[in-house]
Formats: C-alpha cells, sequence, structure tokens
C-alpha cells in the first residue's frame, strides 16, 4: 500500500514555522511509521519566483531588528478578513505560478503551516480543478491573522482556546477547528532529568542557579546588551547562551573574559537538554519558544516581542503565571535577583505553573488530526474554475 504523501509548507520568516512543520513531520513518521512520508518545503525559495523567494525573510528579519513597529502596523492594519482576502487576491497574478506549481505536486495533502500559503493554494486547487485536502496548522500561540482564515480549508489546528475563537471571528466554521498545542519538538515530551545532572553533562556547575538566553533561531533583539549586563551584574548564577545564527554575537561572546561560568551556543539543536538545565529562561516572546519552555517546566522573563504578534503571547504567560514582562537590562537584573535570593520559593510556584499550561504531546495531537483529515477525505477532480477577468489580467501581465 502506496504511504500518505504529506507536504509541509513553511516559510523562513523567523524559526518558528519551520520549527513547527518539522515538529509536525517529525510526529507523522513516529506515529504512522511507513505509512505516510512526510517533505518539509520552504515554499517561496522552493516554488516563488525571485525577487519574492527572497524577499519576505529579509524584510521580516530587517523590520525585527528594527525594533518591529512597521511590521506591526503592516500586520494589525490586514488583520481583517476582507482585506486579507483583498490583499491575497491583488497579489493573485503575481503568486498564481508559484501556487500552481505547489498544488500539482505529487503529494496527497498540503499542510500549510504560514499563512501567506493558505489562500493562494487553496485557490490554485479551485483552477486547476485538484482539491487535495487542505490542513492549515497556525504557527502563532495565540495570535490568528486573517490570512491563515480562508473557510475552504478542510481543517484549521489552533494551539490554543484563545486562537479558535478568534479563527471562528475570521470566518472559519468551529467543526473545522480543533484545538491541539503548539507543535514543538517530540524531545520536549521526555520526562525532566534533574538539573544538576545535566548541568554536570554541559561542564557547568551542578548546584549553582543557572539562567539561559536566547534571542530566538536568529539571535535577534538586545540579546548581547542582555547577556552583558546580566553576566557583570554580580549575581551568583551561570549563564548559558545562544546565539543562534547570529555569527558576529557568538563570537563576541566567546571572546568576553565572563566573571562567572558561561556556556555560549550558536544555531544548536540541544536546547530541550540546554532548557532542562535551566532555572530560568530570558528570551524574546517567539511562539515556539514559549510552548518549549512550557514543556520544560522553566519560569521565563520576556525581554521583547514583534508588536501585534506576539504581544498576547505575553499576556498568556503572565496570566498562566509561568512568566513576566521585563524588556531592559537592570529590570532583568532585578527580577533574576528577587527570584534567586527568593530561596526558590517564587520559582517552584512559576514551574508549576508553566508545567500546568504546557501541551509537549502538541506534535502527535496535530500529527493524528493531520493523518485523519487526509485519510478521510479523498482527492477532487472538478472542471477547472476561470474567472474571465482574472484570466485576462493574467494574460495581460503575462502570469
Amino acid at each position: 500500500m502506496q504511504p500518505l504523501r504529506f507536504m509541509l509548507l513553511m516559510a523562513k520568516t523567523g524559526g518558528g514555522h519551520g520549527a513547527v512543520a518539522e515538529a509536525v513531520a517529525q510526529a507523522l513518521v513516529h506515529q504512522y511509521g511507513q505509512a505516510v512520508e512526510a517533505q518539509v518545503v520552504d515554499g517561496l525559495r522552493g516554488f516563488a519566483p525571485f525577487p519574492f523567494s527572497h524577499l519576505i525573510d529579509s524584510t521580516y528579519s530587517l523590520q525585527v531588528k528594527l525594533g518591529g513597529d512597521g511590521y506591526g502596523a503592516a500586520w494589525r492594519a490586514l488583520n481583517d478578513a476582507n482585506r486579507a482576502k483583498a490583499l491575497m487576491r491583488s497579489t493573485w497574478p503575481l503568486v498564481r505560478s508559484a501556487a500552481l506549481k505547489i498544488v500539482e505536486q505529487p503529494v496527497d495533502a498540503i499542510v500549510s503551516v504560514h499563512p501567506l500559503f493558505v489562500y493562494p493554494c487553496l485557490w490554485a486547487m479551485r483552477h486547476t480543478g485538484r482539491r487535495l485536502p487542505f490542513i492549515t496548522m497556525v504557527s502563532d500561540l495565540i495570535a490568528v491573522h486573517a490570512l491563515w482564515c480562508d473557510p475552504e480549508t478542510n481543517c484549521l489546528l489552533a494551539p490554543t482556546e484563545f486562537s479558535r475563537v478568534k479563527a471562528i471571528e475570521h470566518g472559519v466554521p468551529s467543526e473545522k477547528i480543533r484545538v491541539t498545542g503548539l507543535p514543538i519538538r517530540l524531545e520536549f515530551a521526555g520526562p525532566l532529568e534533574p538539573r544538576p545532572a545535566v548541568r554536570a553533562r554541559l561542564g557547568l556547575q551542578p548546584e549553582k542557579p543557572t539562567v539561559l538566553l536566547m534571542g530566538g533561531g536568529e539571535g535577534m533583539g538586545h540579546l548581547g546588551e542582555i547577556v552583558r549586563a546580566v553576566g557583570f551584574s554580580g549575581l551568583d548564577i551561570q549563564m548559558i547562551v545562544v546565539a543562534g545564527r547570529n555569527k558576529k554575537l557568538e563570537q563576541h561572546l566567546n571572546e568576553v573574559d565572563w566573571p562567572i561560568p558561561v556556556r555560549i551556543y550558536g544555531f544548536t539543536q540541544d536546547i530541550p537538554v540546554l532548557m532542562n538545565a535551566a532555572d530560568v529562561l530570558v528570551s524574546k516572546a517567539g511562539p515556539t519558544t514559549v510552548a518549549e519552555a512550557l514543556a520544560r517546566d522553566l519560569p521565563t522573563i520576556l525581554s521583547g516581542f514583534i508588536p501585534s504578534q506576539e504581544e498576547e503571547n505575553v499576556t498568556y504567560m503572565i496570566e498562566t503565571g509561568a512568566g513576566v514582562l521585563a524588556e531592559r537590562p537592570d529590570r532583568i537584573i532585578a527580577i533574576l535577583n528577587h527570584w534567586v535570593s527568593n530561596g526558590g520559593g517564587i520559582l517552584s510556584q512559576m514551574s508549576a505553573a508553566a508545567r500546568a499550561a504546557a501541551r509537549p504531546r502538541a506534535a502527535l495531537d496535530a500529527a493524528e488530526a493531520v493523518y485523519a483529515v487526509a485519510r478521510d477525505t479523498p482527492l477532487v477532480i472538478q472542471p477547472p474554475h476561470r474567472e474571465p477577468l482574472l484570466a485576462a489580467l493574467e494574460r495581460f501581465l503575462g502570469v
């Protein structure tokens, strides 16, 4: 029997979309073995023509490095079902060829973990008449932008009850929505080891309070400033720092003569282990990082967020009791001092709160939902749909 073939569409606009896609692909193979094939595909790099193949990810990185204000304003302006659909309609002649290539791939189902592919892929299938099972996997923790919410999707997988409500508000029928949690790697579903043992393996002092500092997969934000401030604060701690793909920052931090034990990493797949070793996480409020921290029972100081898109992640962490917001280095140091000098009482309470909010099996739940939709939704072949005015515009533009 031929395996069910899944294409998981992502784009490198930050690390979260790719991480979610990889987690679902890993869980599909873990659950169903040779009964499935799961391929993670960068839909922009793989199918879009230049310069569109590189435009979005470079623009996103620049916006975040500049503070994200322009990105946040654009995000809010387009977060309306009618405006989002109008935007997609206006770009359809430019993305049509890429969308058609995607839906013509030899797969049995498509899982989109990026909002840019939802409307174009569903429209492309309507135009070709080849209707594959299509699953929308929202890769933001709380916020659900209207671009995710084409009601024609077969199923929308929401990370939280909050995101389910937002998807309904944007027009997705409630019966098409399942709350699965935000998929994270299966390593996060494993049991926690005693922290002193993990620290010893990393070459750190087993009993010393340990702070993990991260800036997302790209090492963004003012991570370097925070690391230096904490490292020279005089606190009786040790640090683990993940600079991500920011090679310049990694090199700079390795050249510092630190007064406390420090371990510096670049981009690494060892985040489950590093979080297991830490007592506190300091990081921006990226959805994947937040979900991973909850799964490791890790109290979190949120050092920043992308306006609009990640603001509600901060609120969520504060309301669950698992995190606080502190964007200035002096505030981060003051909070660390309070938590560490408290004798562990505050950290124990916050760890319990994180554990209660965690969904470490989210990838497995998402994989089961994805498999069920693909298995139970047959491929439909219908006559291609052509809109006369749009067809004329496409011919005029040569697309």
